[in-house]
């Protein structure tokens, strides 16, 4: 996943919980020595546009809106939400690490979340071969999709910033929304780039490098499954 040079779009997630790894280490351990937490970013006329709750299916569509124009997206992918993140293997170019069902992580012990991020980043060590660094949970702009805006209701939420350039952002949408990837950003993309913002990866808007580690993915096996794993836990998707 760390194919920057060669995407147009990544995942990057940033977090108080810096040094999440495979391995089932508590909270304490993780977030130890170098915990922080980003709800914007810090580079003047930047502005990041995340899209949470994949891997889904309108979300190479989103990918391929941003290579158009010339410009840069992040994902926040979980593990098994709307569609389990094996299946979509091939659609994880560059998305990254959330968390596994999208359960209300302030309901759950320090061992379930634990478990929640052992095993999404176990996943993308074997999808995409790499190892996340951050773990956002925050924004300082919310389209509303998620929370009952309609399309034109989100976009009104962006054109009162355009006039804020150079002032940097960083943005919440999801791309299991229809007329998020397919209305929203096709309105407001474009309106950003005229203002003068520079569309980037979280990872490029706050100076920082977005994996801990990268290696080679590996090869599709019989542990590549959400079977025997915890059920998502979003609401049913039926």
């Amino acid at each position: 996943m760390h194919f920057l040079a060669f995407l147009p779009v990544a995942l990057v997630i940033s977090s108080a919980l810096v040094g999440a790894a495979p391995g089932g280490r508590g909270l304490d351990e993780r977030a130890a020595g170098s915990a922080s937490v980003h709800t914007t970013c810090t580079k003047s006329g930047t502005f990041a546009m995340s899209f949470d709750d994949g891997p889904y299916i309108w979300g190479g569509d989103v990918a391929t809106f941003f290579e158009q124009h010339g410009s840069l997206a992040s994902f926040f992918v979980n593990g098994h939400n709307w569609d389990c993140i094996y299946d979509r293997a091939d659609d994880l170019l560059a998305r990254y690490n959330a968390a596994w069902g999208h359960d209300d992580i302030t309901t759950l012990s320090a061992s379930e979340f634990a478990e929640q991020l052992d095993l999404v980043e176990t996943a993308l060590l074997k999808i995409l071969g790499v190892k996340p660094r951050f773990f956002l949970v925050t924004w300082d702009v919310d389209s509303g999709d998620s929370t009952g805006l309609t399309p034109s209701q989100s976009i009104n939420v962006y054109s009162k910033l355009y006039s804020q350039y150079p002032k940097p952002h960083m943005a919440l949408n999801h791309e299991t929304y229809h007329g998020t990837v397919y209305e929203v950003i096709q309105n407001v993309v474009p309106k950003l780039l005229s203002a003068g913002y520079q569309l980037v990866t979280i990872a490029d808007c706050l100076g920082v490098d977005p994996y801990q580690s990268v290696s080679s993915p590996g090869k599709r096996d019989s542990t590549w499954t959400c079977d025997g794993k915890p059920k998502p836990g979003a609401p049913d998707r039926s």
